[in-house]
């Protein structure tokens, strides 16, 4: 046998003792210390596992052994290409790689994808402390492992970006960085205190405290104003760099600029300072990438678009989650006029569920001290939940994403009965009072504390998500509220092959059911339309999750949601003319008898 410089381990059956997908494992304790050891000796470690990969992951870290893998393999497709996937990540060889499953057959479709690669079943795993070709070289530092931790991030980072690349050159995006805040400190202020997906340190601060910021010397704080071909995105990000220790305090884009690597582009052009990043964000930042599709442009006298000054014909109001403001920017410059009332984050630093339709409903069904109630008790709300411009129908259309109702679970009051949105797929119900906790402090949620967890568990009873049945008469009751037209947004299905039991496939699954009844809904209404993205999104455009898309598809979504617009107005011509052609009709008519009579 070659020298040995990776193990990939299947999971069930080998790693530990057990099917993982048939209820509870048994760890096989000497495995994670030999996994550890071969650590110490540079010779790393990987999995292919035919599991799902949520509940692997929770596993391997429950026994203290997650980080110890790199380039994991974790889902239903064959093993084969799996690990031929693994290898080219990890830039080795296959004779240098040893496959280690119970499974005969998985043993013999892996050599044959993977030419000279080691293959053995679990009674050779005894031999391997003891084996010549796992000595490998003193590596207490864990060097080796770090190393392939980088490397799993440029991995990462050109699968995030190579399928876009084309699209977001195409869109000859330029970058401004400004310092006058007096005319924008609103907007800055908004930035701090409402972005999430993009904030890295997740620093609310309220209005002086922003002022003491900007005059402290000691602090180098700029804006950043983005504009491509479609038009100008605005002032878009916010850093504040404490320059004695060259680390940014403060790091945060708008959804309205994901997908198009500007938070990437400045970091680089900042030459890579230190931060401390709270939670997850939806792109991650590294220390080699600069884009090559953004360009630094003082010059801001080209004439634009659609200008302010413009007369703009058509209101929309836009209701959904933020990420529905990568689609505003292909909107803004097509004599529309946009009102917008997307999801946003407290100052907690928790999402609010405010497009959710059991909130849109309860804004004008709930008592006002009750509404106060739960603002005051719920560190996911905030003071501005309840409000809505929906109902005010200060507009021509409007437009609905419903994805929160396909994804989030709900709870009922025990002692009023009312509805709360809250989490997803049962997420907080599975969680002990000490995950809840370990999972606020990595997100960086405030006041989401034990005594919460406590409270809010005796007074609320899970629901789950939104039935079908309970989502169409929503929408039904918003019909009969709402007399102006309704574009709904719905949820992609993609056809790929995916097992339903893992969240992936779950989300699908939900999307399918959901999907159904709004189609269904939309049948048997007038005035309603549906912007379909089943029709649009592939499974090459899905970004971290289902509900999320690349850059390119947010501009499709704008130029369908433009031909639906078109189409609402063009009926409202023919039902005018018609009506217009109908009137001077009756007049002739009435003139013409009043003539005969006479």
């Amino acid at each position: 046998m070659d020298t040995i410089k990776l193990i990939i381990w299947d999971l069930d059956d080998t790693f530990w003792s057990g099917t993982l997908s048939e209820g509870e494992i048994s760890p096989i304790q000497t495995n994670i210390e030999l996994v550890k050891s071969l650590t110490g000796r540079g010779v790393m470690n990987s999995i292919s596992s035919k599991n799902d990969f949520e509940k692997a992951k929770e596993k391997l870290q429950e026994l203290q052994v997650w980080d110890y893998f790199i380039f994991p393999k974790i889902n239903w497709q064959p093993k084969g290409q799996n690990i031929q996937s693994i290898i080219e990540n990890a830039q080795l060889r296959a004779q240098n790689v040893l496959f280690l499953d119970d499974n005969h057959l998985n043993l013999e479709e892996v050599k044959f994808y993977n030419q000279h690669i080691w293959v053995e079943d679990p009674a050779f795993i005894a031999k391997i402390r003891g084996h010549k070709s796992f000595v490998g070289k003193d590596d207490a530092t864990h060097e080796r492992l770090s190393h392939y931790r980088v490397l799993e991030k440029k991995v990462k980072e050109r699968s995030n970006f190579s399928d876009n690349k084309e699209f977001l050159r195409s869109s000859k995006i330029k970058l401004t960085f400004l310092e006058d805040f007096t005319p924008n400190i609103n907007r800055v202020l908004e930035l701090i205190q409402r972005t999430n997906q993009i904030n890295y340190t997740k620093k609310r601060i309220d209005r002086d405290e922003l002022n003491k910021l900007l005059s402290n010397s000691n602090y180098e704080c700029k804006m950043v104003k983005v504009k491509d071909r479609f038009g100008e995105y605005g002032i878009v990000g916010f850093y504040a760099l404490h320059k004695p220790t060259n680390t940014l305090e403060h790091f945060l884009f708008s959804c309205r600029s994901m997908n198009v690597g500007v938070e990437q582009f400045v970091y680089a052009q900042l030459e890579f300072p230190k931060i401390s990043v709270v939670g997850e964000v939806t792109a991650d930042l590294d220390k080699w990438t600069k884009p090559d599709w953004i360009q630094v442009r003082d010059d801001w006298s080209e004439n634009l678009p659609n200008s302010e000054n413009d007369k703009k014909a058509i209101q929309l109001l836009l209701k959904g989650a933020c990420d529905l403001n990568q689609m505003l920017h292909y909107l803004c410059y097509k004599n529309i006029e946009i009102q917008t009332e997307f999801n946003g984050v407290n100052f907690n630093n928790h999402p609010i569920p405010q497009a959710s339709s059991v909130i849109l409903l309860q804004s004008q069904s709930l008592p006002k001290e009750n509404k106060s109630h739960l603002i005051r008790n719920l560190p996911f709300f905030d003071k501005d939940i309840f409000s809505t411009k929906v109902f005010d129908e200060k507009y021509d259309v409007l437009v609905y994403s419903l994805l929160v109702d396909y994804t989030m679970d709900l709870y009922e009051s025990k002692n009023t009965g009312e509805l709360v949105p809250y989490e997803s797929y049962s997420d907080f119900i599975k969680e002990s009072k000490e995950q809840f906790i370990e999972r606020c402090q990595k997100h960086g949620f405030r006041n989401m504390n034990g005594k919460f967890y406590d409270n809010f568990k005796n007074q609320f009873t899970f629901l789950g998500q939104i039935s079908p049945d309970t989502f169409r008469k929503n929408l039904e009751s918003l019909k009969t509220k709402i007399t102006k037209p309704i574009i709904f947004i719905n949820g992609a299905e993609l056809n790929s092959p995916v097992d339903n039991k893992s969240e992936f496939g779950k989300a699908r699954e939900r999307h399918i059911l959901m999907n159904k009844a709004l189609d269904e809904f939309c049948a048997k209404n007038d005035n309603v339309y549906l912007l379909d993205v089943r029709k649009i999104v592939t499974e090459t455009d899905i970004n971290h999750s289902i509900r999320h898309y690349k850059r390119h598809v947010y501009e499709e979504m704008a130029r369908e949601l433009i031909i639906i617009i078109e189409k609402i107005h063009q009926l409202r011509f023919e039902k005018n003319v018609f009506k217009y052609t109908f009137n001077k009709a009756s007049q002739f008519l009435y003139y013409y008898i009043k003539e005969l009579v006479r």
